[in-house]
């Protein structure tokens, strides 16, 4: 089952690594596009994988263009064995996590579950801590089998990827064309990239797994520094969920970028100022400059 990596080291003496991890559905290419060399320009060698099931990491079914996983405990074994095998040996410290989206929720599951491992600190961005129509999607999975035939199919609403689909107006992740169309021009260039929607069985799994951050005592134990990001027009992630998180974190702070829509980092310049300023403050205080 392979895993792809991307590395980049610092253009001078680093000042640490920061470890990106995405959300569903994406990719490498999205990030080095240019928050990658925005770290770069920071000072800090930079470390990415994509995750099993996307980009050009393994793909679990036959049919590449849909989203499944068996269990979200295995995307926490893939986490693991990229800080294990790749990150702590050869990571400049401190190591900083910039995750998004489903990549919050791994990584906060990850350092719950299994300790910190090299992360002095983290941002969850638009964590996935709950979604805007879970309520429906919980009614929906209780009815239906889970057995293979039906835990492979597309979820209801969703089907496979198709660029042109992609229209500007109608999207809900971003104010910024520009930079939404970052994401059409690496579809072109190549196809591979691409994913649909999620299937019933990754819908399921993902609801387990965000019911499992629910338990008593489990946030509880990041022991980390982590500053969470909330995006105030997010219309996949439901950000009431992400007050009460914070206040379960030893070290957390929640900052809210109100006319943000989900993708923060590739939003307008404006919120994306906002966004780095939040990122610089954290980082100076890991860094002590």
């Amino acid at each position: 089952m392979p895993l792809r990596y991307a590395w980049w080291n610092a253009l001078a003496v680093p000042r640490g690594t920061v470890v990106v991890l995405t959300g569903r559905g994406e990719f490498i290419e999205k990030y080095a596009t240019e928050v990658v060399g925005e770290l770069l320009d920071r000072g800090f060698a930079v470390a990415a994988f994509d995750w099993r099931g996307q980009g050009l990491s393994d793909r679990p079914l036959a049919d590449r263009g849909k989203g499944h996983i068996d269990h979200f405990s295995t995307y926490m074994a893939d986490l693991r064995l990229f800080l294990d095998t790749i990150v702590t040996p050869n990571a400049p410290r401190p190591v900083v996590a910039l995750c998004h989206s489903m990549g919050s929720h791994i990584a906060m599951r990850e350092m719950a579950e299994g300790g910190s491992g090299p992360f002095s600190a983290a941002l969850f961005v638009s964590p996935m801590t709950a979604l805007r129509r879970e309520a429906m999607l919980r009614s929906v999975l209780m009815i239906m089998p889970e057995v293979p035939s039906v835990e492979e199919r597309y979820l209801f609403g969703t089907g496979p990827f198709v660029l042109l689909a992609r229209e500007f107006a109608s999207n809900f992740v971003t104010h910024d064309e520009r930079r939404y169309r970052f994401t059409e021009d690496w579809f072109t260039a190549d196809p591979r990239l691409s994913l649909g929607g999620p299937t019933l069985g990754w819908s399921r799994q993902a609801v387990r797994s965000m019911t499992a951050v629910q338990a008593p005592g489990y946030l509880e134990r990041i022991n980390i520094p982590v500053l969470l990001i909330t995006a105030g027009e997010d219309r996949l992630i439901d950000p009431r969920s992400h007050g009460p998180l914070v206040a379960r974190l030893k070290h957390g702070e929640h900052f809210t970028i109100g006319h943000a829509r989900h993708e923060i980092m590739m939003e307008t310049d404006e919120i994306r100022a906002l966004f780095w300023e939040a990122f610089d403050r954290l980082t100076k205080g890991v860094l002590g400059r």
